[in-house]
């Protein structure tokens, strides 16, 4: 009789627990309020089918003779929340010398030359034509005269760019425990414009600096082949010029096409506004100081020529600092 009661006990123990865990029978689990829902529901949409215009000033970075401070403004549209197109444009209206051009222009960095109708103190010839001479002790100098220098220097006077924005960070922060806002942060790259021109070129009151071959009124002409031509850098008299032979000067001052890219930060202080933040790379391919920068290619009539060839890669880096006005000035919930 006990042994039948134990095996009873046992049995219906079992029972109970197959019953119990059972989710089809006594206790299925109740589905939650927010199971199958997403994470985030009715989310500001802040970027998605909205405008954008953000004047900003900038300031370049990476300029080795004058530091350029921009002014300017940007407009894009997002097609959605990450991905967006935009255009820019800044203008250049404050430069700054590096230390290096004040060494170079400012501090005696180069030889300025004997004046024109002055006797070399060493050698006692006379430095004919308009264009000052070098002097005998500075024979063996690499280094282009003071006026040859500054006739072939430019500066980057406008940017402009047309890029892709990729928008994959944002989300809310909070500042002191008290002040909550969204931010983002982006990337883009695209197509990139920069305008160079003479730095000394009568602008903002600076001299209108000229070449030897410009003051002499030298032939620099290159024939069709891109060699010099026969009369290349000769004087009147038919006598080979020796400063524009080994230093001829071209100013490399026309608009270079080049690559745009960067990242920036917007931190919003409504919907309809942000404070932006925004480091700028445009890669082009420059001559900034207008110099023959290539040993090889002296030929047995003229000398030295300013081509392609001189060319060098160049990153403009500027930072920019805007305020981002978006359009509609009021964002939309998503579903």
């Amino acid at each position: 009789m006990l042994r039948t009661r134990t095996l009873l006990s046992l049995g219906l123990s079992v029972g109970a627990a197959v019953a119990a865990l059972s989710p089809d029978v006594a206790h299925a689990r109740k589905k939650g309020v927010l199971e199958g829902e997403p994470v985030v529901r009715k989310k500001l949409l802040l970027r998605k089918l909205r405008f954008q215009l953000t004047p900003a000033i900038g300031m370049s970075l990476s300029q080795p003779f004058v530091h350029e401070g921009y002014v300017g403004a940007r407009i894009g549209f997002h097609a959605t929340e990450w991905l967006g197109f935009r255009a820019g444009f800044m203008y250049g209206v404050v430069q700054v010398k590096s230390a290096v051009l004040k060494d170079l222009v400012d501090n005696g960095g180069l030889p300025e030359g004997i004046p024109a109708g002055t006797a070399d103190p060493d050698s006692g010839v006379m430095c004919d034509g308009p264009a000052p001479c070098r002097p005998s002790r500075e024979k063996d100098n690499p280094a282009p005269l003071l006026h040859d220098f500054k006739a072939g220097l430019t500066h980057a006077s406008w940017q402009s760019s047309l890029d892709i924005v990729f928008t994959p960070f944002n989300g809310k922060l909070g500042l002191f425990s008290a002040i909550f806002t969204e931010y983002d942060a982006y990337v883009f790259a695209g197509l990139g414009l920069m305008g160079w021109e003479k730095y000394y070129g009568g602008k903002f009151g600076r001299e209108n600096a000229k070449s030897t071959a410009e003051l002499n009124g030298l032939d620099t002409s290159p024939q069709a082949d891109g060699m010099p031509n026969p009369a290349y850098c000769r004087e009147m008299n038919g006598t080979q010029n020796d400063e524009c032979i080994l230093h001829p000067v071209k100013p490399d001052a026309r608009v270079h096409v080049g690559f745009s890219f960067g990242g920036g930060f917007n931190l919003f202080v409504a919907d309809w506004g942000a404070i932006n933040l925004e480091v700028q790379d445009i890669v082009t391919r420059n001559n900034l100081t207008g110099l023959n920068g290539t040993i090889d290619d002296v030929v047995k009539e003229g000398g030295p020529v300013v081509n392609k060839r001189d060319l060098d890669i160049f990153h403009n880096v500027t930072m920019q600092l805007g305020f981002r006005i978006y359009i509609p000035f009021k964002a939309k919930r998503g579903r």
